[in-house]
């Protein structure tokens, strides 16, 4: 079975805010070199404020439930062992702790989550 990985990202948009997102994601099988390491989104949640810390401003589902974020989320994503090669993207592992910490705040703030 494929593993689930909890990260943060921050992304650069020139002359905006960073945006920041907390995922879960599960990590997909690699089956050929040719092919480029992948994740399927299992859940989001969008901050907005720096580096230190932000206020919960959106989260979502991989079932389609999302409230608040400023764009819908991808099914599939690059797996963070690839985000190295995007020079806009800061990206650190965090534990599932972490992660249930901060998804149970969102839930708080939209309980139609749930």
């Amino acid at each position: 079975m494929s593993k689930l990985i909890h990260v943060r990202t921050e992304i650069e948009i020139p002359g905006n805010p960073s945006a920041i997102h907390i995922a879960e994601m599960q990590e997909l099988i690699h089956t050929t070199p040719d092919t480029p390491a992948m994740c399927k989104m299992l859940r989001i949640v969008e901050l907005a404020g720096t580096q230190s810390g932000g206020a919960i401003t959106g989260a979502g589902t991989l079932d389609g439930k999302a409230f608040g974020l400023a764009n819908q989320p991808n099914e599939f994503v690059p797996h963070p062992d690839t985000y190295a090669d995007f020079p806009d993207i800061k990206a650190k592992v965090i534990s599932a702790e972490e992660f249930e910490g901060l998804w149970v705040e969102a839930l708080t703030k939209f309980p139609e989550l749930g």
